[in-house]
This record gives C-alpha cells, structure tokens and sequence, in this order.
C-alpha cells in the first residue's frame, strides 16, 4: 500500500494505490494507460465520496498535510483528471487529438 488513505476513506484504497499520485504527469501518465472501464470505475466510487473527502481535508492544514490526507488529495485531483475522459470522450485519450507525448506538464 503506497498511498494509504485515513480510515474513513478505506473502501477507496484499490483507487488509490494506482491513481492517488504524487504529481500531475504521473497521474496523466497512469490515466492514458487506461482501460476505459478503470477510468470509470475510478470516477464511479470517488465521485460521490468528493463532498465527504472535502469535508475530511479542509480540516488539515494545506500545503503540509499528513501523509494519509495527501494521498487523499491526490485521489480526488485523479478524479477531476479522469472526468472529461469519463464525461465527454468516453476513452483515456482526447478523440481526433494531438499525441499526448507531445505535451509536457510544468509547475
């Protein structure tokens, strides 16, 4: 379990252990790796849990958050990565796109 979350969020750890990365491009990265249907699942369980997982951050001090809570943090930063994916293309890649190694993620 690389990316434990708190207690209260365990139904949701199988998420994060793929998708609760630490940046942006990894996240990207594992998203376009698809398939689909994981893609789905991912915004299925997590998209209803957002007010709850909220609630549960805004308690803890940003940007020094526990370890726990920043894995919770990038499960739902995974989550608003994968909507457009999920809500309009229904697949991992933009349809009729640029090939997604062209573009570089920078902070």
């Amino acid at each position: 379990m690389a990316h434990p979350l708190p207690a209260a969020f365990a139904d949701l750890q199988s998420f994060a252990d793929r998708y609760a990365l630490d940046t942006e491009r990894e996240r990207h990265a594992e998203r376009l790796k698809g398939p689909f249907v994981d893609l789905k699942a991912l915004y299925d369980a997590v998209l209803p849990r957002l007010d709850a997982i909220h609630a549960h951050l805004k308690q803890y001090p940003w940007p020094d958050l526990p370890p726990a809570e920043q894995s919770l943090l990038n499960l739902a930063l995974a989550l608003m990565e994968v909507s457009l994916a999920v809500e309009s293309h229904g697949q991992p890649t933009v349809p009729f796109g640029f090939d997604h190694t062209r573009f570089r993620v920078h902070f």
